[in-house]
């Protein structure tokens, strides 16, 4: 059973912030790889360690064999090649670029993802309307998030219709086209009668609200966890920055 991290929303946002920019600005294979072993033992933790892998296998793998293709095997950089067939080479340097761009990459996707898992959306809509941004900012992250979903449910009742009636059947290539085509209309037709139908019901209750709002969902909160996130956004604006100050004194000296 998943568990819960009874953490404020925005203390773990800005933890990942200041995690992704200091591992992107160091460029280190090494911390890149410390940083998704530890997003792994996080979400091996909170029983989510199955959906996490999925998810980033899904989104990480065609984008690992792009940079592979284009640094690692076409590459037309003037080291040495490890294996050449025709116009492909095998360099190092290219695939030593593919590794780091992968790395950092991986860890934005992982630490992302992590992120949405950990964090309850309710609560984190929540603590968006308790802060003093607009409320709009809160609707919108609230139809991201839940909306998403339901055109998911949607899609995949239309489809179950349609295939009742034995309709967008066909095999291959053909069929996928086919099967995308119908079920794009009564998809966007269907979310596009929701948006009247909330915009409807969101103008009847008065959004955004004037004045003072009574909120029946609370969001947690201390005094250590605002310091944690002063300092995570500190670290996240000055982290890069003396990174690259460091390096740049490294290669003079």
């Amino acid at each position: 059973m998943p568990r819960t991290i009874h953490l404020h929303p925005f203390t773990i946002l800005a933890v990942a912030v200041a995690v992704v920019s200091t591992t992107t600005a160091a460029s280190q294979w090494w911390l890149s790889c410390a940083v998704l072993g530890l997003c792994l033992l996080i979400s091996g933790w909170a029983g989510q360690l199955k959906k996490l892998s999925v998810l980033s296998g899904a989104m990480l793998l065609p984008t690992l064999l792009s940079l592979l293709l284009i640094h690692g095997l076409v590459s037309r950089d003037n080291s040495p090649a490890i294996a050449q067939w025709g116009p492909v080479r095998v360099t190092v340097h290219g695939l030593e670029v593919a590794l780091s761009l992968g790395l950092r990459t991986a860890v934005l996707v992982v630490v992302g993802l992590l992120c949405g898992l950990l964090i309850d959306k309710h609560q984190l809509v929540a603590a968006i309307d308790l802060s003093p941004v607009p409320p709009q900012l809160g609707y919108l992250l609230a139809a991201t998030h839940f909306l998403l979903p339901q055109m998911g449910e949607k899609q995949r009742r239309i489809g179950e219709a349609q295939t009742l009636r034995r309709v967008g059947t066909g095999k291959g290539v053909t069929g996928w086209f086919q099967r995308v085509r119908l079920r794009a209309v009564p998809l966007v037709l269907a979310s596009m009668q929701d948006a009247q139908d909330r915009a409807v019901h969101l103008s009847a209750r008065g959004f955004p609200a004037i004045g003072t709002r009574t909120r029946l969902r609370t969001v947690p909160d201390s005094s250590a966890q605002r310091a944690i996130r002063w300092i995570a956004i500190v670290v996240a604006v000055l982290g890069p920055v003396l990174i690259l100050v460091l390096a740049q004194l490294g290669s003079k000296s």
